[in-house]
């Protein structure tokens, strides 16, 4: 009767969606404690079956309730909270080994939701090298009739398949299969474009040619459909490189990257790189020469006015992208700001600054990159420090918000700060209540600027 009454209480709970609103705290999320209590109660009277079996009707119906929630993640902690007490019944039930580990896979299949979290200890444990076995032979034999992954472009489907073949590959390592691990991977690389798992275990097996040439096969055919896969291969690579110590080629390969997409980042791999190449000043000049005037890098040594860019002398990485990015128009003055900026660079920060080209209207810099701005050159040129932060600061008033007016006073603290440290508080308390004249009908901003002044907000009521 008490296992007849918790699954009509597991039904009862499951149909209501939660949901919740952060915004005026309510809301309404089912509680799963007589559950938990209830499982708890029957896990220690020895009925460890009962529990696993209530374990994959919760799963079912958890799963469903999920999904039909609209909240902060507390429906599925309540369920996730009851099934860490079905994965500690699972090694105490009177399934074989096998059985236990082949339901702990389904739960776990079935799962979108990491509802699972608890199985963690369950395969924490040490299994049978049989077990293992049996598990790998009925994933073998379900995976031909899996349906999904029919559209290498649907993710979703091939995650799933994917996720079935992972634990396949994981039961025959077990199970001390190995020799079946490469096959399995170079099968289903066609299907789900798992390119990545199929280098990684040819890498483990130190079979580096293949490899090399699973990488040029998996970005040629995930470049233009997923370029992120494209990616991972190309840093595979890469690190294949670093294993070989090529410091030249693992060079030329973040170059490619580098002059694909020029970015703070991919200039700091490529000058690393350079670094253990021992080629570093003849990479960084023409780099930078070629953010400053787009001139790519030219295999023989020549004169820009009065400075010499040397040859280049990086090899072809071997893997250019093959889809054509956007033509950058020099001075690509963000990435130059960025660079100057992490070098402590202040002189440049300000010169690639003024020569920032206009914004389409709508779109700017960005405040948080403004703002980094004017901490990199504030030592060397507090002036221009406290002008970019006041022009922060009137962007965020006219946009007549509370919310940008805190902004707002943020930066303002910052003129503040500034000004006091050059002596020209007088300098201060002149734009603050320039700021406050011309704003005089904006109360919550006035009532701000007062605080800044140092004037108490009931000194003004």
């Amino acid at each position: 009767m008490k296992i007849k009454a918790l699954r009509a209480e597991i039904a009862a709970l499951s149909e209501e969606p939660g949901w919740s609103n952060h915004w005026n705290n309510e809301g309404s999320i089912p509680d799963y404690s007589r559950v938990r209590d209830r499982l708890e109660a029957l896990l220690a009277q020895g009925h460890a079956d009962a529990v696993v079996d209530l374990g994959a009707e919760l799963l079912n119906a958890g799963v469903r309730q999920v999904e039909m929630s609209h909240d902060e993640g507390e429906t599925a902690e309540e369920i996730a909270s009851c099934l860490d007490i079905v994965f500690r019944a699972l090694p105490h039930s009177s399934r074989s080994p096998a059985e236990q580990m082949r339901w702990a896979v389904e739960a776990d299949l079935s799962d979108d939701y990491e509802l699972c979290r608890g199985a963690k200890a369950f395969w924490d444990k040490s299994h049978p090298t049989k077990a293992w076995n049996a598990l790998a032979e009925h994933l073998a034999s379900r995976l031909p009739q899996d349906r999904s992954a029919k559209n290498r472009d649907d993710f979703s489907d091939t995650f799933r398949r994917d996720r079935l073949s992972n634990w396949l590959i994981l039961s025959l390592e077990r199970a001390g299969r190995r020799e079946e691990i490469i096959p399995l991977c170079r099968q289903e690389v066609e299907r789900t474009g798992s390119y990545l798992r199929l280098v990684e275990q040819l890498k483990k097996a130190k079979r580096w040619e293949e490899a090399e040439e699973w990488i040029r096969k998996g970005i040629a055919a995930t470049e233009k459909c997923w370029p992120g896969i494209a990616s991972q291969l190309r840093t595979a690579f890469i690190e294949m490189r670093k294993r070989e110590q090529d410091w030249t080629r693992v060079a030329a390969l973040q170059a490619d990257d580098f002059f694909a997409e020029p970015s703070l980042q991919t200039f700091q791999a490529l000058q690393k790189a350079a670094q253990r190449a021992g080629v570093l000043p003849a990479v960084r000049a023409a780099v930078l020469h070629y953010l400053e005037t787009g001139a790519v890098p030219q295999p023989t040594a020549r004169m820009v006015g009065e400075e010499t860019i040397p040859p280049w002398p990086l090899p072809d990485g071997g893997l250019k992208p093959a889809i054509e990015r956007p033509p950058s128009h020099p001075p690509m003055t963000d990435t130059l700001i960025d660079i100057a900026i992490a070098e402590k660079r202040p002189d440049e920060v300000l010169r690639w600054y003024d020569q920032r080209k206009p914004r389409p209207r709508g779109w700017d810099y960005g405040w948080f990159a403004e703002d980094r701005i004017a901490e990199a050159v504030m030592e060397a040129y507090p002036d221009r420090a406290v002008a970019i932060w006041k022009q922060l600061a009137e962007k965020q008033i006219a946009l007549t918000k509370p919310k940008a007016y805190e902004e707002a006073a943020g930066y303002l603290r910052k003129v503040q700060r500034v000004q006091k440290q050059l002596g020209k508080e007088q300098d201060w308390q002149s734009y603050l209540a320039s700021l406050r004249r011309a704003n005089e009908r904006k109360r919550r901003l006035v009532q701000i600027l007062d605080t800044l002044s140092g004037r108490r907000i009931v000194d003004v009521m």
